[in-house]
């Protein structure tokens, strides 16, 4: 498993809410600002990586409808890197909402399996991957969205001679899709509702979005796969500043001729059942829940504890053998008035693992 021994924050703040007018109202974002946030990580498989995460956030007389830029950044001293921007444009008057991501990496990772127990199985390997993913919507109403979605990846996992020595054990009993070179050009379609104040730190509202992609082998694709995610989000505001946030989200993919075990739905990681290592468990199908109860500290500063259950699943019989649990709570630091955060978190899980640790500057939902 990837060990990271510690992690630095060179930086919490090298660039906030660069500005060019006052302090702005709650309705409206008056200035442009910018922030970069170096950091810093040691693990085995990748010595010193270096990195940063970033936003650029524009003008806006609606709160609800900033365009930004975000993304991260990270080379390591072994020549590894991941590169990762989301834009999220409004345009054409706001008639139209463009969310889009572009992630390119050459970073080490462990295959543990697939399914919801745990395994023997810990095998190295890194992934050279190249995605872009396009979702352009219109905005028919106040709080409805309709589109398409238009997604494309490319993928490569290097091996190491561990593998060859594992793999037959490993193909027997998990298959061996996605070890091969593969690419997958999806097409869909996407609706969401959005009654949110806020994208980027909603305190009232509702968001609820959909979407269903088809890829065929032959037509760009090595597999036919068929997608679908519900993600449902609702914003309770209590008292003065505090917040009851609670999401359910679901993701299943599947396909007749196998599914790349990359493409799989996994829990862990910033956002989803945060305090599992992301690509621990793997499957078919993903459903979760979570609340977190977000809190003021001290002008700027806020407080948040969360706590959330759910699993992977093969989509055959759907059966669960311990429900994952996981649970923590951390800090939150405003960066401009379009309400974007730095996020700090910890969090544990009911499989006894050790603390994970978390940061970014963006909320988990």
């Amino acid at each position: 498993m990837l060990k990271k021994h510690f992690i630095v924050v060179l930086f919490l703040l090298l660039f906030a809410a660069i500005g060019f007018a006052e302090q702005s109202s709650d309705s409206i974002v008056s200035r442009r600002s910018l922030f970069v946030i170096p950091h810093a990580s040691y693990q085995q498989e990748t010595s010193v990586a270096p990195g940063i995460a970033y936003g650029y956030y524009f003008k806006s007389k609606d709160i609800s409808r900033i365009s930004s830029i975000s993304g991260s950044a990270v080379y390591t001293f072994r020549n590894q890197f991941t590169f990762n921007i989301t834009p999220k444009i409004f345009f054409n008057s706001s008639n139209w909402y463009l969310y889009s991501n572009l992630n390119f990496r050459n970073y080490p990772d462990y295959y543990f399996g697939i399914g919801n127990k745990p395994t023997n199985t810990e095998q190295a390997y890194t992934s050279q991957n190249l995605s872009l993913l396009l979702q352009p919507q219109y905005i028919i109403s106040k709080h409805f969205l309709v589109g398409a979605s238009l997604s494309a990846r490319f993928e490569r996992l290097l091996t190491y001679s561990t593998f060859e020595r594992n793999k037959s054990a490993i193909f027997q009993q998990f298959g061996n899709e996605g070890w091969e070179p593969y690419s997958q050009l999806n097409v869909g379609l996407v609706a969401a509702f959005d009654s949110r104040d806020n994208q980027f730190y909603p305190q009232k509202g509702i968001f609820v979005k959909s979407f269903f992609t088809c890829s065929k082998a032959g037509w760009g694709s090595n597999y036919s796969l068929l997608e679908l995610s519900l993600d449902f989000r609702q914003y309770i505001p209590l008292f003065e500043s505090h917040v009851l946030a609670w999401q359910v989200y679901y993701n299943g993919i599947f396909g007749g001729n196998g599914i790349p075990f990359e493409l799989l739905p996994t829990v862990g990681g910033r956002d989803i059942l945060r305090g599992f290592r992301q690509g621990m468990y793997r499957d078919n199908a993903l459903i979760m829940g979570q609340a977190e109860y977000r809190l003021p500290i001290y002008k700027r500063l806020k407080a948040a504890v969360f706590c959330a259950v759910g699993d992977v699943m093969n989509n055959s019989d759907y059966k669960i053998d311990k429900l994952k649990v996981a649970y923590g709570g951390g800090l939150r630091y405003r960066l401009n008035d379009a309400r974007v955060h730095l996020r700090l978190d910890f969090a544990k899980n009911n499989y006894g693992d050790k603390l994970q640790f978390y940061i970014t500057a963006t909320e988990a939902f």
